[in-house]
């Protein structure tokens, strides 16, 4: 059986998503839709808003056949990291193709712009750029824009620039990879949701469920009582709680301590040991915000500390790759697919087995990705929704459709 990946967030799933599903039912009706799906942290560095078991259910119901957990030391990680260590579990579980939403649907000009920049001079002229002081992701459309044909088309698309990543990605660890574009339905940072439309941007979405707006009218129609129900329950992340969490657990922190995170460089640790001192969150993100260091990257590394994610461990899951594929969710289409593949990496359907199945580096792995759950469970809004240790009492859910 052919497959399809969709590398995904899920953060929440929306009428989009499910736009892109169906699309690839229509236009691939015999390939099997496998989402590679962030857990419960995602690369804007903070948790996911629902969980990843209530966020696997809502995607199978949207059109998935199959959900497997991206590690979160990948979900959580630079663009570069995220996007190798999906493309890398796409391999490992023998997927023939990747789709993801873009508002460029030219495979010629993404595959030209992924060949320069993986040469030396590209990689050379992005180091350049970086050393001025500006991050990685402007440095990127800068080179873009000096080197690349057609770079407006690029540089001016959000979703793009990440397929570029994926593109990138596949021509180091699986040249073979095909990539099939879905036209994106909706601005990517629109930061409202559309008047009158269907499609919203996970942006606008996650906004509005912050300000307690009906959101009915953006989420498929086969899951929104079930996504309702999950608000009722408050089994979502109060992001004032996770603020304040991790407020306190860096308060705590030496500049020793701080300095064995992941991207934690140039001795911004001292800065960031210094903003401590501020009264609350934002006010110390806003000391410690540079060109170089974004909100985005300064999230990421506040994450790290409080899941204990280090630079040893990045650089070993950058050199290694994913060592298993935590299965969330499955029909019966992805119960066959299921059954004829022979993945190069264990698959992890009981985690309390799952410790005997991996290697050292997969055992660090699984303990983030629990540790993860435990935090991400802790800052739900309802206390009767914050309980720990879910990831032993969860089993794949097999959904019928």
């Amino acid at each position: 059986m052919k497959a399809i990946g969709i590398i995904c967030e899920y953060n929440p799933f929306h009428n989009g998503h499910a736009h892109q599903l169906h699309t690839l039912s229509n236009t691939h009706p015999d390939a099997v839709r496998i989402a590679i799906m962030s857990g419960s942290f995602v690369q804007r560095g903070e948790p996911a808003y629902f969980s990843k078991f209530d966020r696997a259910r809502w995607a199978i119901y949207g059109g998935a056949d199959v959900v497997i957990e991206l590690p979160t030391v990948y979900s959580l990680g630079s663009a570069e990291l995220f996007c190798t260590g999906a493309i890398r579990l796409v391999k490992a579980l023998h997927i023939d193709s990747i789709s993801f939403g873009s508002e460029l649907n030219n495979n010629t000009v993404l595959h030209e712009a992924a060949e320069f920049l993986n040469t030396k001079q590209g990689q050379d002229a992005i180091q350049r750029q970086v050393r001025t002081g500006v991050s990685y992701g402007t440095a990127l459309r800068q080179v873009i824009a000096e080197h690349v044909r057609n770079s407006e088309l690029i540089n001016n698309a959000p979703n793009a620039l990440l397929g570029l990543e994926y593109i990138r990605a596949a021509q180091q660890y699986f040249n073979d990879l095909s990539v099939v574009p879905i036209t994106r339905q909706s601005s990517h940072h629109n930061t409202l949701l559309p008047y009158g439309q269907e499609f919203p941007s996970g942006t606008a979405l996650r906004e509005a469920l912050i300000q307690y707006k009906a959101i009915d009218s953006y989420v498929p129609a086969s899951i929104i009582d079930d996504v309702n129900r999950v608000i009722k329950s408050g089994a979502y992340v109060d992001y004032e709680r996770y603020q304040d969490m991790l407020h306190g657990i860096n308060r705590l922190l030496s500049t020793v301590e701080l300095e064995r995170y992941g991207d934690f460089t140039e001795g911004i640790e001292y800065r960031w040991y210094q903003a401590m001192r501020q009264t609350n969150w934002i006010d110390a993100l806003e000391e410690i915000k540079t060109k170089r260091y974004t909100y985005a990257r300064l999230r990421r590394m506040a994450a790290y500390t409080a899941l204990h994610i280090t630079k040893s461990i990045l650089q070993e899951a950058h050199m290694l790759g994913p060592q298993y594929a935590r299965l969330l969710a499955f029909n019966q289409r992805g119960r066959t697919w299921l059954k004829h593949k022979t993945p190069s990496i264990p698959v992890i359907q009981k985690w309390a087995k799952a410790h005997s199945m991996v290697s050292i580096c997969g055992k660090e792995m699984l303990c983030i990705d629990m540790k993860a759950t435990d935090l991400q469970a802790y800052v739900f809004k309802a206390p009767t929704a914050r309980t720990g240790h879910d990831d032993f009492r969860y089993s794949p859910q097999y959904i019928e459709i």
